[in-house]
């Protein structure tokens, strides 16, 4: 399929608002997600919890935001693999969803950004989980092309 590389100025104005919109709620839903993490409840779940009053390193790893990253390149690489597979990159139905709304969910920027409070304390334990995200996002990926490929 070739692609719509010239839009007009009518075209244009609905591409931006469409990705404005979706990146809008999608944003909204990430920053929602993390006032979980936020309140401590997620740390004491997953067993991040004070240890004679400080918290090692496990309880500063964004979880909700690793987890927010793998469940959106999964579902976006699923949807571009399915119900949006033939569309044109500038179909405003993929730049609402796609670039919109999945490019504001997930956030490898403020994952990376979270784990500066991880290398302060465990230089080893903050590359592991920068190379953690990246794998874990990458099969994701793979897994959202193998499943909407069938």
């Amino acid at each position: 399929m070739r692609a719509n590389i010239t839009l007009t100025p009518k075209q244009l104005t609905l591409a931006a608002a469409s990705v404005a919109l979706g990146g809008g709620v999608g944003t909204l839903l990430r920053a929602l997600a993390l006032r979980i993490q936020d309140n401590n409840r997620f740390e004491t779940l997953i067993g991040a919890v004070p240890h004679n009053g400080l918290m090692n390193w496990w309880g500063h790893v964004p979880w909700i935001l690793e987890i927010l990253n793998i469940a959106g390149v999964y579902l976006a690489t699923r949807i571009l693999r399915g119900p949006l597979k033939n569309h044109d990159p500038n179909d405003l139905t993929r730049l609402l969803v796609i670039t919109g709304f999945f490019g504001g969910f997930t956030s490898y920027s403020s994952l990376f950004v979270s784990l500066s409070q991880i290398w302060h304390q465990s230089v080893p334990a903050s590359l592991m989980v920068a190379v953690l995200a990246v794998l874990s996002g990458v099969a994701a990926g793979w897994l959202g092309i193998r499943k909407g490929h069938r």
